[in-house]
């Protein structure tokens, strides 16, 4: 009996995708604006992280483009009611 992994099977192959929310206190939760951060690798969503303002996200881009270079980040306002009701 032989194993398919053995033989080299073509299996897809899914990036790992992880929603990170950092929003701070209660008081942050009446906010209409959210602010959505999407890491690209390889032109795939790698994760999402989801901020209370922009100055939050900009600055884990700057953190995150120390550390990982080879990703590409997206920073985009959401309306508060897109993530819950």
């Amino acid at each position: 009996m032989t194993d398919e992994r053995d033989q080299g099977s073509q299996e897809t192959q899914v990036w790992p995708v992880q929603v990170r929310w950092d929003l701070g206190g209660p008081s942050v939760w009446t906010q209409e604006l959210l602010w959505r951060c999407d890491a690209l690798r390889a032109g795939r969503l790698y994760e999402r992280s989801v901020f209370a303002s922009r100055e939050e996200a900009e600055a884990f881009v700057a953190k995150m483009h120390q550390m990982e270079p080879d990703q590409m980040f997206n920073v985009e306002a959401i309306q508060a009611s897109a993530v819950w009701n």
